[in-house]
């Protein structure tokens, strides 16, 4: 529930990985991403070396597989899926938590830009200092998860030169959903 980097000033059309790559290549406070982890990432991100995102091509939102009557997990991808998705629901907690703790984030204000940085800044150093020092504050009701919500996709020219310079992370994430799924199969032939 924590704020591990933070960059704000993007304006809000700008793609979730133009930002991320932003971040990457800044020169002042690049995100460093320690060798062996990985962030998970929604499906606005290419899966690059400390990434793992979500199979595109099947479903991957906790609400399609949740709702009464949906069919069952069938495949690797669709389980991967979907326990990615449950691990992503502490990240919109997290943000939930923090637009709960400092409304202002939540308001149209008319400060500078710059001065709407800075709160941003200072609402997740205070965010993380609570969570830090009484870990037991409280945790305010969220309105604002919505697991259903979808971030714009980058287009597959820039996917793929992102890979090419960045590294590809599909084999770690066929070797995770792999495991998960024989685990998952393993399960249910002994409960049946």
């Amino acid at each position: 529930m924590r704020f591990h980097y933070i960059l704000a000033g993007w304006e809000g059309s700008a793609t979730d990985a133009r930002v991320l790559y932003s971040a990457l290549e800044d020169n002042l406070h690049p995100l460093e991403i320690s060798h062996g982890k990985y962030y998970l990432a929604d499906a606005g991100y290419p899966n690059i070396v400390g990434l793992l995102t979500l199979y595109r091509r099947c479903r991957y939102h906790l609400s399609e597989f949740n709702v009464s009557g949906s069919r069952q997990i069938e495949t690797e991808e669709e389980l991967y899926n979907y326990r990615h998705s449950s691990l992503r629901t502490t990240v919109e907690r997290a943000f939930g938590l923090l637009k709960a703790r400092f409304p202002i984030l939540k308001n149209h204000v008319s400060y500078p830009i710059s001065t709407q940085v800075k709160i941003v800044q200072a609402t997740c150093v205070l965010h993380n200092f609570i969570i830090n020092h009484n870990p037991n504050a409280e945790q305010f009701p969220s309105d604002d998860i919505n697991d259903s919500e979808v971030s714009e996709i980058i287009n597959d020219d820039e996917n793929t030169e992102q890979t090419q310079i960045r590294g590809s992370n599909n084999e770690l994430r066929e070797q995770i959903t792999s495991t998960m799924w024989n685990d998952y199969v393993s399960s249910k032939i002994l409960i049946v």
